[in-house]
């Protein structure tokens, strides 16, 4: 059995899949980590009878669609196995104060979050919250929404805000 979901595995997503495979599939599932969601769901032909793991709280600007808009537009190609809970690793919100713009980081699940700690800010979204910092970094933003276990605070960076979320994640068969 093989388990598709977003990589690399400092996601969310790959940590969920393993923990799925430990408690469902007595660690005999191969996991399968992919560039995006999108990449992925543009590839389910070419894994039937595989899974496809993916969290309640999925949005895309590159589809335009959330969790809800995928699952009712890919019924033909999904069956909705079972969902379960985790809590993810913590999420922070940084802020480096010597930056000069306006500019934050982040999933697009997580975007309007990051609005509404930081307030205006131009959010640039990516495919995970693991490249959103690396993106920060790369581009010397004001402010990244990502993953604790990601950064490395400098004296010019602070922690502006602390989260620990839980979420709910859902296993389809690729049909």
């Amino acid at each position: 059995m093989k388990i598709h979901t977003l990589g690399p595995a400092a996601t969310d997503s790959y940590a969920a899949a393993r923990e799925y495979n430990r408690r469902y599939c007595d660690g005999l599932a191969e996991i399968s980590g992919h560039p995006s969601f999108e990449a992925l769901l543009a590839e389910l032909a070419c894994y039937p009878g595989d899974y496809l793991l993916i969290p309640a709280a999925f949005k895309s600007t590159v589809l335009h669609a959330s969790w809800g808009d995928l699952h009712y537009a890919l019924l033909e190609q999904l069956t909705l196995i079972t969902c379960f809970m985790t809590k993810l690793d913590p999420l922070v919100v940084v802020q480096r104060l010597d930056a000069d713009n306006r500019i934050g980081y982040t999933h697009a699940a997580t975007a309007q979050l990051l609005s509404r700690i930081v307030g205006h800010v131009t959010v640039q979204t990516v495919a995970s919250k693991y490249l959103a910092y690396q993106d920060y970094q790369k581009n010397q933003s004001a402010y990244v929404l990502t993953n604790e276990r990601n950064v490395q605070l400098t004296t010019q960076e602070r922690v502006l805000k602390r989260l620990t979320p839980s979420m709910v994640w859902c296993v389809y068969q690729i049909n």
